[in-house]
């Protein structure tokens, strides 16, 4: 399907694929690939880092914009900024002014040389902020997408709640993929502005529809027969995988044979592997450590079983809707997830998964199970996950929602 009207769009955000395979931001780059599927022209704004280099099979035109010299104090974005998913790291806070200033002069030469009609904003905060001013300099409408981590710095610091209420402000729209992120932000903003925030979910790629499953599974260590249940994320607080580090015991007690696997790297690694020793599970317990986006498919596609324990961290951060538990459901794997952020606009409890409280280890090793006990009942949920996937919640059908989001923003400007 086509866009009635095709825009110049562009889209800023701080964290993008580098590389093909690369694991930072790649919902930013499958949601503006399939914008130009539309028919949009799609310039995509990124800060510069020396792993950046072109995509020749994307229809994306990818520019970059310094902000500090010398070229080794780039350490903004790419999920370099924050230091445990808990607060921002010093040379963050002494960066920013820097990112700021050159992220909007690129932007505004990029709007006055591309012509641009529209643009999209990732994260609220730093690029909605950006986008604002630019938007108030140009008269280019502009909208945004919350994905967590700006609307938790925005509660932390007063300046900073302040400029997120701006961009709220100013927007033409801020989509949110979780009800908790769009009352957190309305919050900060005000309440009036609730029409302008409005719910719109996360998508991902269809899979095919029975991936070799075999291989992956002999490379994370799970043999011919062993129940697998896989997790994957940045180790970081907001995932919740301690807890699913307590479940354990109590799983594999119903499960002798079972494995769990944890994909991702992250500040926890070390805690986690010394959580797993501690508890006696380490035997049964892979951690293969950071993984490419292929490698991630794979995993989740070989599991019986995903799980992604995600919590409200210690200081308020939270998770948006982690596109991984899509790629779960598009893989056919029924999700057991926590019932926070955005996840049950995802996951239907007791039809393509179930949701659980979060920091409850009972319920996690309760449920978890209850479905690697029943067979039928992880083929049913798995089938209607995908069905999900593929009717509304893939990335085509969501750039869909985006576009008339777009029509209606440029009309209106």
């Amino acid at each position: 399907m086509k866009t009635d009207r095709p825009l110049n769009v562009a889209v800023m955000a701080h964290s993008f694929p580098r590389f093909p395979g690369d694991t930072h931001g790649p919902f930013v780059k499958n949601l503006s690939e399939e914008l130009a599927g539309l028919g949009h022209n799609v310039h995509v704004l990124v800060p510069w880092d020396p792993e950046l280099r072109d995509d020749p099979g994307s229809p994306l035109t990818v520019h970059s914009f310094r902000y500090v010299w010398p070229p080794s104090l780039h350490l903004l974005g790419y999920s370099r900024t924050l230091s445990r998913d808990v607060g921002m790291k010093l040379a963050a806070w002494m960066l920013s002014p820097l990112y700021f200033l050159a992220g909007e002069r690129a932007l505004r030469r990029l709007v006055r040389d591309e012509g641009i009609e529209l643009i999209h904003a990732h994260w609220l905060l730093p690029n909605g902020y950006i986008a604002s001013r630019v938007s108030r300099a140009t008269g280019v409408p502009f909208a945004a997408t919350l994905h967590g981590s700006d609307i938790f710095m925005a509660e932390r610091a007063a300046p900073l709640g302040r400029m997120a209420a701006t961009a709220l402000r100013g927007a033409s729209h801020v989509t949110s993929c979780s009800a908790d992120l769009q009352q957190r932000l309305l919050r900060l903003g005000g309440e009036q502005f609730a029409a302008k925030v409005p719910l719109v979910p996360n998508g991902t790629n269809l899979v095919p529809a029975e991936p070799d499953r075999e291989a992956p599974r002999r490379r994370f260590g799970v043999g011919p027969g062993e129940p697998m249940v896989a997790a994957v994320g940045r180790l970081v607080y907001k995932k919740g995988f301690r807890y699913l580090l307590e479940a354990a015991p109590e799983i594999f007690e119903s499960h002798p044979s079972a494995r769990l696997v944890i994909g991702g790297g992250g500040e926890l690694a070390a805690e986690l592997e010394q959580q797993a020793r501690a508890l006696g599970i380490a035997e049964r317990v892979s951690f293969p450590g950071m993984l490419s986006h292929d490698e991630v498919l794979e995993l989740v596609a070989a599991a019986d079983l995903f799980v992604m324990p995600s919590i409200r961290d210690p200081g308020g951060n939270i998770d948006g809707l982690p596109i991984v538990v899509l790629e779960a459901m598009a893989a056919g794997r029924p999700v057991v997830a926590t019932d926070v952020a955005g996840m049950p606009l995802a996951v239907i409890d007791g039809e393509t998964g179930r949701l659980v409280p979060e920091k409850d280890p009972a319920a996690l090793a309760t449920t978890v199970s209850q479905l690697l006990a029943d067979d039928a009942l992880r083929q049913r949920m798995g089938d209607a996950g995908r069905r999900r996937v593929e009717v509304e919640l893939n990335w085509g059908a969501v750039a869909q929602l985006h576009d008339r989001l777009y029509q209606q923003a440029v009309a209106a400007a």
